[in-house]
């Protein structure tokens, strides 16, 4: 069972403090929200957010989620069902509450993504719920609102969203004329929909550049400022039949459109952009920038070079490693090996590929032209930068190794 502290009664500030955070007032004053459910919290937690406090019942105590809250630093206090039922102002039990601090970027966050959403003064927590999550279906996190209300952390919000509300960035606006403002000065092209307009959303010419996707109030729909300030108006065809869809289904199929368009027009755009390209641009730009060194002082290039340091720190490498690790394969792994052992640098054992002792002595010599290539490529850098740069490197190598492994997992077992 896990070590939990004790609060027997509504005036413990911590309860207080929680009981504040049941009103979106309370939630702005603090700049922290409630985790109502096990769900929630694990959403929140998913979303790496840190949860300060959690309050739960007995019948808690020993989930496993709590052990790693714990472990994160989070505080967990056994409450009984009257508190629990205090802290969430509701008739019924919720055994697991959390509080936590909303990270600042999801509320006052600034667009500049390709793609960003704005509700204009829509009210319906389901709906709006219903909206992030289809958005964040489609890559759309960025949000922005015509009013300065808007909060996002209802617990039929929250519930709707699936969670996405904890990876949804905000940017609240005073009022709808200074939401467009903004955005016109952001650069973004703004497409609103709305049933009357002229021309249908299947026909729109988006330009290759960013878009602010208006979808309006369930009631009013959109404000008529955004119809005269607006790059187009589209509407979704329908059947007569049928008046008007509910504004989480139009925003999705507006989402899906729209989204597949402006990829079509900014695809150039789009690819240069991409991680995959700028890590594979930059790499071979260091490489090359190694290159142009080493050949002032010897014929081995960088990958040869790097396979010497590696084998350096892990004593052996099978040819199957050696390829995975250069991606070398066939006939250009063998050229990249052949130099290698014809200067005796590199020698096969039993375990595969090792460094010898000349190996060892060639790389002590060129390290310091490996060190001052690396201070020429971060000339400019501070040291928080350069460890800065390393750990996101890490971190995308991580990321990277999970990817791999769930991909292994999921394949056929033969």
């Amino acid at each position: 069972m896990n070590k939990l502290e004790e609060i027997h009664t509504i005036k413990d500030p911590r309860v207080i403090e929680a009981r504040e955070l049941a009103s979106a007032a309370g939630r702005r004053a603090a700049g922290k929200c409630l985790l109502e459910g096990e769900q929630a919290l694990a959403w929140a937690l998913h979303s790496g957010w840190m949860v300060e406090r959690v309050f739960c019942a007995a019948s808690q105590a020993d989930l496993p989620l709590l052990s790693d809250l714990q472990q994160k630093g989070c505080q967990v206090c056994h409450a009984s069902e009257g508190i629990l039922k205090k802290i969430s102002d509701t008739n019924y039990l919720i055994p697991l509450i959390g509080v936590a601090r909303i990270p600042a970027e999801n509320l006052r966050h600034r667009p500049r993504g390709d793609f960003v959403l704005v509700l204009d003064d829509v009210r319906d927590h389901g709906n709006i719920g219903t909206i992030l999550r289809t958005a964040q279906a489609f890559g759309v996190r960025e949000v922005v609102s015509t009013t300065g209300e808007l909060d996002l952390f209802y617990r039929k919000m929250v519930d709707a969203s699936r969670g996405t509300v904890f990876r949804t960035l905000l940017t609240p606006y005073a009022s709808v004329s200074e939401s467009i403002a903004a955005l016109k000065a952001a650069g973004y092209q703004i497409v609103a929909t709305s049933p009357y307009a002229p021309s249908l959303q299947s026909a729109a010419r988006l330009q290759p550049r960013p878009v602010a996707l208006v979808v309006g109030n369930e009631t009013r729909g959109i404000d008529p400022l955004w119809v005269e300030n607006a790059d187009m108006v589209v509407q979704i065809p329908m059947s007569r039949q049928v008046e008007s869809l509910n504004v989480g289904v139009a925003a999705g199929i507006s989402i899906y459109e729209l989204k597949w368009k402006l990829v079509m027009a900014m695809l150039i755009n789009l690819i240069r952009s991409t991680l995959g390209r700028e890590l594979n641009v930059t790499g071979k730009h260091v490489q090359l920038a190694l290159d142009a060194r080493l050949r002032e002082v010897t014929p081995l290039n960088s990958t040869q070079v790097i396979l010497l340091m590696v084998m350096k720190c892990d004593g052996s490498m099978t040819s199957d490693q050696v390829a995975r690790d250069t991606a070398h394969f066939g006939e250009e792994l063998q050229a990249l090996i052949a130099p290698l052992q014809t200067e005796g640098l590199v020698a096969q054992s039993e375990e595969g590929l090792r460094l010898t002792e000349k190996g060892e002595t060639t790389l002590a010599q060129l390290w310091g032209v490996v060190e001052r290539s690396q201070e020429e490529i971060l000339e400019g850098f501070s040291e928080a930068e350069r460890g800065a740069l390393m750990e996101y490197l890490r971190r995308i190598q991580t990321n990277c190794t999970h990817i791999l492994a769930e991909a292994s997992d999921s394949l056929p077992k033969l």
